[in-house]
């Protein structure tokens, strides 16, 4: 998926609420806004969004000489997160469908993303998407998939996110599952450090996409991960950087799962913005 000149004013955007944060010190905002902008003036916008936050990201943490200036906030959500496991837990097991309530709670946890422009209260959206009807519902075709599979690979995306997917993960029978990180630190998408963190390394085995791009980004990742995309029976794609990232590679049951956070994906996806999804992939 090629960058839309639509995307522009969101990275812009992005960036002026980052700005708002502690995490850009104030006499660092505008010489890092004006890095970004000088980016963006010249950048092949044939490159997928996920190539061009890699790059941005870059940018940022250079110039705060940090290599990794959203560590703490992860740290927080995840604890934040792990603390609310318990009632999420049991909110499954008391559930007539304990599938479809943890499923939806794996998609109520990509609402937590810095780099969106619109920010989501999580136990709000939790509450609601318990009973809402998704703008996109593959869900039955992905249970029936799920059903005849031998292994899966769940393409995770960002921190606090990841405890709902662990919940997710240990509810789906499947013999062999593989759950992949970041090769290293962007924003505040998950790595190894956050699997270890969760604990999702003691149900599952994790990998990495070889990259640090906020996406998963087929031409950059490691023979690793395009070995396992290419044998896994079933896919599940978290997000909006990996939907970004993998929509144009052909798999016969890949699954992507978001909240949709701008209008550009949404119109791609026949939706609006903060609708959530569950939507099968291209298959050639």
């Amino acid at each position: 998926m090629k960058t839309e000149f639509e995307c522009i004013p969101c990275i812009v955007n992005s960036y002026l609420k980052l700005a708002e944060t502690d995490v850009i010190p104030e006499q660092l905002e505008e010489p890092v806004l004006r890095r970004l902008l000088t980016y963006l003036s010249e950048v092949d916008y044939k490159q997928s969004p996920p190539v061009m936050g890699r790059t941005l990201q870059h940018i940022i943490r250079e110039a705060l000489q940090n290599p990794d200036p959203y560590q703490l906030i992860k740290e927080e959500y995840n604890r934040k997160m792990l603390d609310l496991y318990p009632a999420f837990q049991q909110l499954v097991n008391s559930s007539s469908d304990p599938f479809d309530t943890a499923m939806r709670l794996a998609i109520a946890g990509n609402v937590i993303d810095f780099g969106a422009k619109y920010q989501f209260d999580i136990m709000e959206t939790v509450k609601r998407v318990m009973n809402v009807e998704l703008a996109v519902n593959d869900s039955v075709s992905l249970r029936k998939s799920l059903e005849y599979a031998k292994t899966l690979l769940y393409i995770g995306d960002n921190c606090g996110e990841i405890v709902l997917d662990k919940l997710f993960l240990s509810s789906i029978n499947v013999p062999q599952k593989v759950y992949v990180v970041r090769g290293s630190v962007v924003l505040n998408d998950i790595t190894m450090e956050d699997a270890r963190m969760t604990g999702i390394d003691k149900i599952t085995s994790v990998i990495t996409t070889g990259d640090n791009a906020p996406g998963a980004v087929w031409e950059s990742a490691s023979e690793e991960f395009r070995d396992h995309f290419h044998q896994a029976d079933v896919i599940i794609s978290k997000g909006q950087g990996n939907l970004e990232g993998l929509i144009d590679i052909p798999h016969e049951n890949i699954y992507f799962m978001l909240v949709t956070k701008c209008d550009l994906i949404a119109q791609k996806l026949g939706t609006q913005k903060g609708e959530y999804i569950v939507k099968k992939g291209i298959t050639n």
